[in-house]
C-alpha cells in the first residue's frame, strides 16, 4: 500500500513539472496537484508511523478459526441428535398406536367372552379420536334376533351385568394388585346375579397370584365357600336401629 502511494506521489510530481511548463492558465491545476501530493505524503507518514503486530493478528485468526470449527462440529452433532430423536419419537408413536389398537381388540374379545356366559352377545367400540366408548348388547338368548342395542335401552339388571363384564375385561389387561367392587349386584335379577358373581369369583381365583380381590355385596355369599377354597367371606352383623329410625 505504501509503495502504491509513493508511485502516485511521483506521478503527481511529474504532472506538476509538466504543468509548470504549460501556460499560466493552468495554475489552478498545479495548485490542486500540490494539495494532492501533500495529502498523499501525510497519509504515507501516518501509515509508516502505525505499527502492525503480524503475530498477534495470526494468533487471533487461528483462535477464531478453531472456535468456528468447534461450533461447526457441535452444530453437526446437534442436527444428528435432533434427527435421531425425531426418528425415535416416530417409532414410539407408531408402537403406541399399535398397542392402543391391540388393547381395544383384546378388551372387545374379553367382553364378548364374558357376555357369552349369560348367553348374551355384543361388542365394544372404542373411538380414540372422540374419546368415546360404545357398548352394544343383544340380550335375546333365543337367538331369534341378531340386533344389538345401546345399554341405555336395557333393564337395570342387564346394564349391571354388562358393566361387570366390562370391568372383568379391563381387569384382564391391568396389573393393579388390588381390585374392589361395591354393591355391583344390587339391581340384578337372580339369574344375572348368579352368573355375574360366578364370573367375578372365577376371574379372581384364576388371577389371584399377587392380586387381591375385594367384593362388597348385601347378598348372601355363603354358598361359594364350598367351591372356592381360597375365598374368605366376612359377614357384618346387621346394624342396630332404634324404633324412631
Amino acid at each position: 500500500m505504501l509503495s502504491s502511494l509513493l508511485r502516485n506521489a511521483r506521478l503527481l510530481r511529474h504532472r506538476e513539472c509538466r504543468a509548470e511548463m504549460s501556460t499560466s492558465g493552468h495554475e489552478t491545476i498545479c495548485q490542486r496537484l500540490e494539495q494532492q501530493i501533500r495529502n498523499m505524503e501525510l497519509r504515507i507518514q501516518q501509515g509508516s508511523s502505525s505499527t502492525v503486530n503480524v503475530d498477534d493478528i495470526t494468533r487471533r485468526f487461528h483462535d477464531a478459526k478453531t472456535k468456528f470449527e468447534e461450533i461447526q462440529t457441535m452444530v453437526k452433532k446437534m442436527k444428528k441428535f435432533s434427527k435421531d430423536l425425531q426418528q425415535i419419537l416416530e417409532e414410539r408413536e407408531g408402537r403406541y398406536f399399535r398397542f392402543r389398537k391391540e388393547i381395544s381388540k383384546r378388551i372387545n374379545y374379553f367382553f364378548i367372552m364374558n357376555l357369552s356366559q349369560r348367553g348374551y352377545t355384543g361388542k365394544l367400540q372404542v373411538d380414540h379420536e372422540k374419546k368415546q366408548l360404545l357398548m352394544q348388547l343383544n340380550v335375546d338368548t333365543s337367538g331369534a334376533s341378531q340386533d344389538t342395542h345401546d345399554v341405555r335401552s336395557l333393564s337395570g339388571g342387564e346394564r349391571s351385568f354388562s358393566t361387570v363384564c366390562f370391568i372383568c375385561s379391563l381387569w384382564n389387561l391391568m396389573e393393579s394388585p388390588f381390585r374392589c367392587l361395591d354393591e355391583f349386584d344390587v339391581f340384578m335379577d337372580l339369574m344375572n346375579r348368579k352368573v355375574a358373581m360366578k364370573l367375578l369369583v372365577e376371574h379372581a381365583v384364576q388371577n389371584q397370584q399377587r392380586r387381591q380381590y375385594i367384593l362388597f355385596t348385601p347378598q348372601d355369599m355363603s354358598h361359594f365357600n364350598k367351591k372356592f377354597k381360597n375365598m374368605k367371606i366376612m359377614q357384618l352383623e346387621a346394624p342396630e336401629r332404634n324404633d324412631d329410625e
